[in-house]
């Protein structure tokens, strides 16, 4: 049996949010968001349901409908995905690997994914360390206390567009620019360790943040050319693939792993399966179970797709 239920955003308010999504996708909210939860189980934050009838929110789906399609429990539910909406710079961060994770009592590590959706002219994130600096000697001058042009120059910047995607490997030192609008795909865990915050006060977790460390190779932005009518790979990891299709008429959707998470970012259609009929809009997300069908006009989606 297929299913597709639609899941509600939930607005998580951050410093750094802006005003991008909510015009962009029609939802009534005029604040500064800096997260749009679209599929989460993570405690306190859990995905409601907008068809009520089936279960009240994502957790309660997954321990009743859910479990009988072989789906995890909320504990075992492996991904978050999020809009970010940035206005100001975010955190310098990093996130620990699952190894780091369970050495810090923690359930898993969080590796992510950005795929831009809207960037200002000249907005970049910084993403590992500069050429012949290592983590370790960004954090020791973090603790001596250096500035932030210092700290800036001793990582790696990359100019970001519209259609670039990039992994960043759970250990990567990373901050995202202001002026971009990104969804986000990562590992079920909401842990950061912040290695600096810009003089917005907020604590920081400087030795948390040096044991989950790692020096990774360059990570640059990939852009793939979207062709009409056919799915295209972003992205595959082992903790999640993502893909885009762009829908005139009708597409399949085959969620590679247990389920997939689908988003609408432009166009109208809609979403089928097993005599279920979903509406689509921009912003509209759902979670797909089993096989699915598309259909729509200059119908634009993002699909993530669960661990196998």
């Amino acid at each position: 049996m297929s299913l597709v239920v639609e899941l509600r955003p939930l607005p998580v308010t951050r410093p750094w949010g802006g005003r991008r999504a909510a015009p962009r996708f029609g939802w009534a909210d005029t604040r500064a968001i800096g997260e749009w939860w679209l599929a989460s189980c993570q405690p306190g934050h859990v995905s409601p349901l907008a068809q009520p009838g089936i279960a009240p929110d994502l957790a309660a789906f997954l321990a009743g409908p859910g479990r009988t399609q072989g789906l995890p429990a909320a504990a075992d539910f492996p991904l978050l995905v999020k809009f970010l909406d940035c206005e100001q710079r975010l955190s310098l961060q990093v996130h620990p690997d699952d190894d780091c994770a369970r050495r810090q009592g923690l359930m898993r590590g969080k590796t992510e994914a950005w795929h831009v959706l809207a960037a200002e002219p000249g907005a970049c994130v910084w993403l590992g360390t500069a050429p012949g600096v290592g983590a370790a000697r960004l954090l020791d001058r973090v603790a001596a206390g250096a500035d932030d042009e210092e700290i800036l120059a001793l990582l790696r910047r990359i100019e970001v567009r519209a259609g670039d995607t990039l992994v960043v490997p759970a250990g990567s030192v990373h901050a995202i620019g202001p002026g971009l609008l990104l969804y986000e795909v990562q590992q079920n865990s909401d842990t950061t360790w912040r290695i600096h915050d810009w003089g917005r006060g907020r604590a920081v977790h400087l030795e948390r943040a040096r044991q989950a460390s790692l020096d990774h190779p360059p990570q640059p932005p990939t852009r793939e050319p979207l062709r009409a009518g056919r799915w295209t790979s972003l992205l595959s990891t082992p903790a999640f693939g993502l893909r885009r299709a762009l829908v005139d008429g009708a597409l399949d959707v085959a969620p590679e792993g247990p389920f997939a998470v689908l988003t609408a970012l432009s166009g109208s259609g809609a979403l089928a399966a097993d005599g279920q009929e979903l509406a689509l809009r921009p912003g509209t997300t759902a979670l797909v179970v089993g096989r699915a069908r598309l259909t729509g006009t200059g119908l634009d989606v993002l699909c993530t797709d669960a661990p196998r």
